[in-house]
């Protein structure tokens, strides 16, 4: 049913608005790497304003490229257990404030629709931070369902309000 083939680009947004965000991103990237989930590309450390939720401290966010032996459910499961060992709890508020959050957004061209994992992430193209964020590390990119590349997906998201943090 997944598809594993090593050439499939898979892409992951990591965010934190809550105690060391330095320090959490970082964590959660030595976690990935723990579970032999190679970093292949990472961006510029991101900071940018909540979403979905505004009454809350901005993010800093990092977008990695990534390559792995995982199929997608199994993927999802391990980010779930490193959100879980940092401190994540599930009665957090629905785009509240968070300690980290990892986000699957593409997993090569695969299209997944279940109760339990949808890719591409299904807020991706409505997020203007997360479409700059990847579109570095990936600008030629054709997300699954699309024609365009990342890179074509920032015409008119100049007005949006994100700034490198860190590079």
């Amino acid at each position: 049913m997944y598809r594993i083939d090593e050439m499939q680009k898979i892409f992951l947004l990591l965010g934190t608005n809550s105690g060391d965000m330095e320090n959490n991103l970082i964590k959660a990237q030595k976690e990935l790497e723990n579970r032999k989930i190679k970093i292949v590309k990472r961006s510029k450390v991101y900071q940018t304003k909540p979403w979905g939720r505004v009454d809350q401290p901005d993010f800093l966010n990092v977008g990695l490229e990534i390559s792995c032996e995982y199929p997608p459910p199994e993927l999802l499961s391990i980010v779930k257990q490193i959100e879980l060992a940092m401190g994540r709890r599930s009665e957090n508020l629905r785009w509240g404030p968070r300690i980290i959050d990892i986000d699957i957004i593409f997993y090569g061209n695969q299209v997944i629709d279940s109760s339990h994992l949808t890719i591409p992430h299904k807020d991706f193209f409505n997020r203007p931070f997360a479409v700059r964020i990847l579109a570095e590390i990936a600008p030629d990119f054709v997300p699954p369902c699309s024609s365009k590349k990342l890179n074509d997906y920032l015409n008119g998201l100049e007005h949006e309000r994100f700034e490198i943090y860190r590079g």
